[in-house]
């Protein structure tokens, strides 16, 4: 039997930081309820015959099992009638104009904007708010699917944003975002002038070179910001058990040590079996660097070459030593199939591994980022151990990760084990998002207190 959603202080600020304004967003962190935040704030807009409903884009399966699940467990949203974009009957309801709440993955925003928008009015739309979900998901410039949707923002009154971690890769990646929800009042429209007025190359003598901000950037960005964006940090509001970070040391053999010096040094290595392997530049050497110290590697032609198994002796061992459940989190499809081969009870993560999960059915997990990391709410009741096989650059995937067994419910300490090849690319690669997710912290932070200071 669905329970009414009475918000906490903190979650009728949330709401009500929505409600007054028409470009809006909340950088909350996991766990704090953004969904029922945006729920709150769209029935008591909707019951007061301010807004006709809401559009709501999300990853797809946050579209697909989140927002409807979240809906059907309030009985104070359970009246929202919804439908999912994706299937020809959710576009049909979007012309009839028959839902409150409309779904949508942003892989199928193209479509959308063509079937739904194209050629209609404002009037014409049913609908007068789009709620972004996962905001950072829009934070290239560049996208075809996102600057598509801007053509037609127009048609809509309000535009919001849900994101616990609006920087993943620094202070640049909140232009797009920003833009997305005020059509460039705060941080202007263009993206080059914006990098022109806050950054400068790290080194100007390269041809192309990483971007730092200039001095001032980081004040102004977080003035400008606390306008527009709420923060709400989950240590502020939520009781959640420490997570504790233990790094396992997997040594190269010394074949596999010849492979990754003669990629490091040559962008070329030949394998045991005369294969050779080539990356075109530095960035894909990255990336075969990372294929190396996880023990496969692909060729031009995606075919599997294996190099070693040391990563998935460790996690055996791990597996046996630990007894309980493990979220393994992979890079590689490769990866994945070596680990489902050699580790009893792994399975990959579908839509209904979370049921199982907690009913003690699953002995481990296995699962890219981009499958379950944004989200995806429940798991900490059946787990509390996550596994980085390989490392990431992404702070938004390191954090999402992590978040899916520490989080609300979880009744014990988490810990985050990392598999990681020393003196190698994996070294270089939690340095550098550790100092990403360090950053984004300090961001939040400043945005909060300046948040703090206008309201005294």
């Amino acid at each position: 039997m669905p329970k009414t959603f009475t918000p906490w202080e903190y979650q009728r600020r949330g709401a009500d930081w929505l409600k007054d304004r028409n470009a809006a967003a909340l950088f909350a962190g996991m766990g704090l309820g953004k969904s029922a935040m945006t729920l709150l704030s769209m029935d008591e807009l909707m019951c007061d015959g301010a807004s006709k409903g809401a559009l709501i884009v999300a990853p797809l399966r946050v579209s697909v099992l989140t927002w409807p699940r979240e809906i059907a467990k309030w009985e104070n949203f359970k009246w929202m009638k919804i439908a999912l974009l994706r299937t020809p009957e959710g576009v049909k309801a979007w012309k009839d104009g028959s839902a409150d709440i409309y779904l949508l993955n942003y892989e199928r925003i193209p479509q959308f904007c063509k079937q739904c928008l194209h050629g209609r009015r404002k009037t014409q739309m049913p609908v007068d708010t789009v709620v972004w979900d996962e905001l950072s998901k829009a934070k290239n410039p560049s996208s075809k699917r996102i600057n598509t949707f801007r053509h037609y923002r127009g048609r809509f009154d309000r535009h919001w944003g849900l994101t616990g971690t609006p920087t993943p890769n620094g202070y640049e990646d909140l232009f797009a975002q920003v833009r997305l929800l005020d059509d460039g009042k705060a941080l202007g429209k263009g993206i080059t002038a914006f990098r022109d007025n806050f950054f400068k190359p790290e080194n100007p003598h390269a041809e192309h070179s990483k971007l730092v901000p200039l001095d001032g950037t980081k004040g102004y960005l977080e003035r400008k910001l606390s306008d527009l964006a709420l923060v709400l940090r989950s240590e502020d509001y939520l009781d959640i058990p420490p997570t504790n970070t233990i790094d396992i040391d997997v040594p190269l053999p010394k074949d596999a040590k010849r492979v990754y010096e003669e990629m490091l040094k040559e962008f070329l290595a030949e394998l045991k079996n005369t294969q050779e392997i080539e990356a075109a530049n530095a960035g894909v050497r990255v990336n075969k660097l990372i294929q190396i110290t996880s023990g496969a590697i692909y060729d031009e032609e995606k075919v599997v070459h294996h190099i070693h198994n040391n990563k998935v002796k460790a996690l055996q061992k791990l597996q046996k030593e630990l007894k309980e459940p493990l979220l393994v989190v992979t890079r590689y499809r490769h990866e994945q199939a070596r680990i489902l081969e050699a580790c009893p009870g792994a399975e990959l993560f579908d839509e209904g591994s979370i049921d199982r999960w907690n009913a003690g059915k699953i002995k481990m997990i296995v699962a890219h980022p981009l499958s379950i990391g944004h989200g995806i709410d429940g798991l900490q009741e059946g787990g509390r151990t996550v596994v980085w096989f390989s490392p990431t650059y992404s702070a938004d995937e390191y954090n999402q990760m992590n978040a899916r067994l520490a989080r609300t419910g979880q009744g014990q300490e988490t810990n985050v084990y990392r598999l990681l090849s020393p003196g190698t690319i994996d070294d270089a690669a939690i340095e550098v998002v550790e100092g990403k997710v360090e950053g984004e912290k300090g961001f939040l932070r400043a945005v909060k207190n300046l948040q703090m200071l206008a309201a005294v």
